[in-house]
């Protein structure tokens, strides 16, 4: 969970040009300065970087928190 963490963080940075020092796995998308189209354009991108298929993510199964999406990352990649 660490490396996948340490490795979303780095792509919410680079790709939404926020400041991530703050972020944990507990907080909030919107605390993060992720609004709604920035998370569907980070769950296409977190596709291309992880290498996983999240399929289509119905609108209520949208994760929440950092940790949530790492969760989601996670529970998506096929063990090496």
């Amino acid at each position: 969970m660490a490396d996948t963490f340490e490795r979303l963080i780095q792509l919410i940075s680079s790709q939404h040009h926020l400041d991530t020092s703050t972020v944990t796995p507990e907080t909030g998308l919107a605390d993060a300065g992720l609004d709604s189209l920035a998370v569907a354009e980070l769950l296409f991108s977190i596709e291309e970087t992880f290498g996983v298929d999240l399929g289509d993510v119905a609108p209520d199964a949208v994760p929440a928190t950092v940790g949530e999406i790492v969760a989601l990352i996670d529970s998506h990649r096929t063990p090496s």
